[in-house]
């Protein structure tokens, strides 16, 4: 049930970040796969990354090495499943480092 997000240079153009919020929204990823390891992913990290920048934010994050993955997450009660992104299975403990 794992997609890959497909984005391309141009897509991701427009959005810039900061080591801050890269390092918030990898908490962010940490602390949602440590309290929700049934249902680990997130489609936004405010204030820093809103949902139509994070495939752009976890893309950074992938390419400073990170395993951040995009996954399907469950919706509330009957809402329908939306994409989202978490980090790797076993991978809660992955720490910040600045590049």
């Amino acid at each position: 049930m794992h997609r890959m997000a497909r984005t391309t240079a141009d897509s991701l153009a427009d959005f810039r970040f900061s080591d801050q919020v890269l390092a918030e929204l990898l908490d962010a990823l940490r602390a949602r796969a440590a309290s929700h390891p049934d249902n680990p992913g997130i489609i936004a990290s405010w204030p820093g990354v809103q949902q139509h920048s994070m495939a752009a934010a976890c893309s950074e994050l992938q390419r400073r090495g990170y395993p951040v993955q995009s996954v399907s997450v469950a919706g509330w009660a009957d809402e329908k499943t939306r994409s989202g992104w978490a980090l790797g299975p076993g991978t809660a403990s992955v720490a910040w480092h600045e590049r």
